[in-house]
């Protein structure tokens, strides 16, 4: 009998990798007929019944296989995976744990996996890799969100609001809440708790914090996790109208005015407040319900006009400021009437993906004089050689073909080409990225071309739409990753940052723009990074000289992301990660000021900091809402 079944089971196995379908089931009845408690029959007869499109009766069979053999760790995965089909979240999870636990050698993604599906089981089954969902923020509210101070509290300092005033008090914060904003209970001792912990750090002169909205029943939404203090973003989003606190003693230092009495007033006084340079600090809670409508067409205006006013008074050459979205700007610099900018594309054969790149190029640029640089790293095809020829003969000087057939080596590629431009600005530009539409190329050198600008990069998105760059979070999960990757384009996260101008800690050197002789000043790309980090490792460096990074929205491209390579198997990635470790070890270790503080570091889809390991881990047990285990009731 044992070996009849054996036969038996080998050969539905080979049925089912020839795709042998309705042979595999038939062979794996009859081996249930000799022996119904059989577990690896059952698994692979689940298997069969799936592919042939039976989901039902393919879960059955997988739970009569844990049934038959529960130590069997893989069995219980592949039940899993069928309870997630049905959006049986809890279930799934159990079973994710119970295949974790049952493995012989460790399986971190498994766990992570049942954390991550309990997590949707307690949030209403939403998925918080697309964004954290109204169902996931009230289960947030309720069991997760840090508590607020006991408002009955005494506050220590004396706060005050714009209305008594006649003239300015000696001390205190003065508080300043938006038109129809809601100050949350124990807020303002929140503030005073996180000013008692900051261990004798200098006091800061404005206090900004996180918001959310109500809705017309009093349920909370749409929650605005800041980041810390960065101009552009600020510029972007402004986000001081719904509430900030601001230092008297610092106010009256610098003689400013009474702020108005009318909120509808204010943003302009707080625009002029900034250009006195504010100590800046961020409280990393919930504290105000802001307004739960739109600003009025009319009010967008007038900020607009505000905004445009404190820019130019900031030496910066704006051109327009118009209001974009529910509280959001879309700024535009001016340019100069003679830029030239060198366009810088290595490449490997794959004329498939370069022909779409340099086309788009052609079709969406007309009011820069630009020079594309093709660098050739050894292309062997003859259709590469013949694109090549075509596009010589239609730019004319306009193209320069440069060979470098070594190894693969992008920062010594890009570094060659850079080094004898004369242009003005340099566009560093992967093979695989194709211009959408107009205006993404001269967006993108306004923002070059301003003296505190390092590096700008442009939203990238992935051939379904979804994002693939926004920016880059330094200091995520150890390393760096791009913000909000995987996110729709639309996505309201953080209030929908990625359609602003915002700044970031690095941006992705697939489309790199920056000034050519600050490029070739600090020494270009590091090329012991052949591969991996070197764009991040260029910002950085940057950076510690006080430059700024931004991504402009009005450049939009998509991405074939690595599709002229293969990322996965890649060589190099360890190393290059471990250098820059080595390097940047201190900023490696933060995500401030470009992610919220009440985000997660180590995941790019802004949910809360909350909602992450290591934070669900109790010991070697896995903890819900008031300490009881995921899963239990």
């Amino acid at each position: 009998m044992p070996v009849m079944l054996d036969s038996l089971l080998e050969n539905a196995r080979l049925a089912l990798e020839r795709g042998d379908l309705n042979d595999a089931e038939t062979l794996l009845q009859r081996c249930l007929q000799l022996e119904p408690d059989h577990g690896a029959a059952h698994h692979l007869l689940g298997k069969t019944l799936l592919a042939m499109g039976r989901p039902e009766e393919a879960l059955h069979h997988q739970r009569c296989s844990c049934r038959c053999d529960p130590a069997l760790g893989w069995n219980w995965f592949a039940a899993a995976e069928l309870l997630q089909r049905k959006q049986r979240w809890r279930e799934a999870a159990d079973h994710l744990q119970r295949a974790a636990d049952a493995l012989p050698t460790e399986q971190p993604w498994i766990e992570d996996l049942a954390r991550q599906t309990w997590l949707r089981y307690h949030c209403g089954g939403e998925d918080l890799s697309r964004g954290l969902g109204p169902a996931a923020y009230q289960y947030w509210i309720q069991y997760r969100e840090p508590r607020l101070p006991d408002p009955a509290v005494p506050l220590l300092d004396p706060w005050w609001q714009p209305e008594p005033l006649k003239e300015w008090p000696r001390d205190g914060w003065l508080l300043l809440l938006g038109d129809q904003c809601r100050l949350r209970p124990g807020a303002l001792q929140a503030v005073e708790q996180w000013l008692a912990e900051q261990d004798g750090k200098a006091t800061p002169h404005l206090i900004y914090a996180d918001e959310d909205r109500l809705s017309d029943d009093g349920s909370r939404l749409d929650p605005w996790f800041k980041p810390g203090w960065c101009d552009d973003s600020f510029w972007g989003t402004p986000w001081l109208d719904s509430f900030s606190a601001w230092s008297i003693p610092w106010l009256r230092d610098r003689q400013l005015p009474l702020p108005p009495g009318d909120p509808r007033l204010r943003f302009r006084w707080i625009l002029n407040a900034l250009h006195q340079k504010p100590a800046i600090a961020h409280v990393a809670q919930v504290l105000v319900h802001g307004p739960p409508g739109p600003i009025p067409a009319a009010e967008c205006w007038d900020r607009a006009a505000a905004l445009r006013d404190h820019l130019e008074a900031g030496q910066e050459a704006i051109k327009t400021v118009e209001p974009m979205g529910a509280a959001g700007f879309r700024l535009q610099w001016a340019l100069p009437p003679r830029l030239s900018c060198e366009v810088i594309i290595p490449t490997r054969d794959r004329a498939e993906l370069l022909e779409p790149c340099l086309q788009r190029l052609w079709d969406t640029t007309s009011h820069l004089h630009c020079r594309v640089t093709i660098v050739d790293n050894g292309s062997q095809e003859p259709a590469t050689q013949t694109l090549l020829a075509d596009w010589t003969a239609r730019l004319g000087p306009g193209l320069r073909v440069m060979a470098d057939p070594g190894p693969f080596n992008w920062s010594r590629l890009n570094n060659r080409a850079a080094r004898p431009s004369q242009a003005d600005l340099l566009l560093f530009m992967n093979n695989d990225v194709e211009a959408i539409r107009p205006g993404w190329l001269e967006a993108m050198a306004g923002q070059a071309l301003r003296p505190a600008i390092g590096c700008v990069g442009a939203v990238l998105t992935y051939p379904d739409g979804s994002l693939q760059h926004a920016g880059i979070v330094v200091g995520m999960a150890g390393g760096a990753d791009h913000a909000y990757r995987g996110l729709g384009v639309e996505h309201p996260v953080h209030r929908g940052r990625s359609r602003f101008l915002t700044n970031w800690g690095a941006v992705t050197g697939a489309c790199l723009m920056v000034r050519r002789e600050l490029f070739l000043r600090h020494g270009g790309f590091d090329e012991r990074l052949p591969v991996e980090f070197n764009d991040v490792d260029f910002c950085l460096r940057l950076d510690a000289v006080g430059y700024r990074h931004v991504v402009t929205p009005e450049a939009v491209l998509l991405h074939r992301e690595s599709q002229s390579r293969d990322a996965q198997g890649s060589t190099t990635a360890a190393a290059a990660l471990e250098r820059v470790r080595r390097r940047w070890k201190a900023r490696l270790h933060a995500t401030s000021p470009w992610w919220p503080a009440a985000s997660a570091r180590n995941c790019a889809d802004g949910r809360p900091r909350e909602f992450c390991p290591p934070g669900w881990w109790l010991g070697d047990r896995m903890v819900g809402p008031q300490g009881q285990p995921w899963g239990s009731s």
